[in-house]
C-alpha cells in the first residue's frame, strides 16, 4: 500500500485554534512542543500506526521568507504523514481546513 503525505492549510490565524479544530475533527490529542526549526510553538500527534500529524506556523524567517513559501495565504499548516483514508476524509470534510497538497510514495 502506498504511503500518503498531505498538507492542509487552516484559514484562521491562531495556531491553538487550528489544534483545537483538528483535535475535535480527528478525535486525537495533540502535544504542545517548541522548536526554533518549526517557528516556535507547534503541535504534534504520533499514532501507533505510523500516522504523524504536526500543526505549525508558516512563519517568515529573518529575511521575510516563509517556511513553506508555496502557500503564502495560510499562516497555519497541518502536515499529515502516513495519512489514512479515514483521516483524509475527516480533514477534507472540515470547512475551515483546505487541502493544499498530497504526495503518494509507492
Amino acid at each position: 500500500m502506498p504511503d500518503r503525505f498531505t498538507v492542509y492549510g487552516f484559514r484562521g490565524e491562531d495556531l491553538s485554534e487550528a489544534e483545537r479544530l483538528a483535535s475535535e475533527t480527528l478525535g486525537m490529542k495533540f502535544s504542545s512542543r517548541e522548536s526554533s526549526f518549526r517557528g516556535g510553538k507547534y503541535f504534534s500527534y504520533r499514532g501507533s500506526d505510523r500516522l504523524v500529524i504536526t500543526i505549525e506556523s508558516n512563519f517568515a524567517d529573518g529575511e521575510g521568507v516563509l517556511s513553506v513559501p508555496q502557500f503564502p495565504l495560510y499562516s497555519t499548516l497541518i502536515f499529515v504523514g502516513y495519512a489514512t483514508s479515514e483521516v483524509e476524509h475527516k480533514m477534507n470534510a472540515q470547512d475551515e481546513i483546505d487541502l493544499l497538497r498530497t504526495e503518494v510514495v509507492e
